[in-house]
């Protein structure tokens, strides 16, 4: 049965399915990392990559303008979620991500779970560009969520 599976044009179709989604996530990150090398944000020394001086400040100006969009933008009623499940293996990480959250101004719905009310895609984006936690966070984009009442209240909306 297992030969017969094997063989059939079915599972040879997700095969290259599967391999060609790889290939394409391996060849993003790359890519992701040789930009972030570029623009001297991170620095590649072997397999290990570090934040460059370039890229603290870089990551500074994100949050000081997020935080700055709290009082001088006007809200357009969607809230902007960012999610993360970040390994006890990447727990100062997972603490630095946690207080650039807060320090730009989300506040915490639940445990690993932030909300802002404007648009804040670049900050999230270069946070995750720290190459190991990008598959572990996850921004999102909602138009009505529970409790929005002390939602509004905690943003003053």
């Amino acid at each position: 049965m297992l030969y017969a599976f094997l063989l059939s044009g079915r599972s040879t179709k997700q095969f290259f399915r599967l391999a060609r989604e790889r290939a394409n996530e391996r060849y993003r990150r790359k890519r992701a990392i040789e930009r972030l090398v570029d623009l001297d944000y991170i620095q590649k020394e072997d397999e290990r990559l570090s934040i460059t001086e370039n890229g603290r400040d870089a990551l500074g100006e994100s949050v000081d303008k997020t935080l700055k969009l709290l009082s001088t933008k006007k809200w357009d009623g969607k809230w902007r979620i960012a999610a993360f499940d970040i390994p006890e293996q990447y727990a100062a990480l997972r603490d630095r991500v946690r207080a650039l959250l807060k320090q730009a101004g989300f506040e915490k719905l639940q445990n690993s779970v932030w909300v802002f009310p404007h648009e804040c895609e670049e900050l999230v984006q270069l946070i995750k560009g720290q190459s190991r936690l990008s598959k572990y966070i996850l921004y999102g984009v909602l138009e009505k969520i529970e409790d929005e009442a002390r939602l509004k209240k905690l943003f003053k909306i």
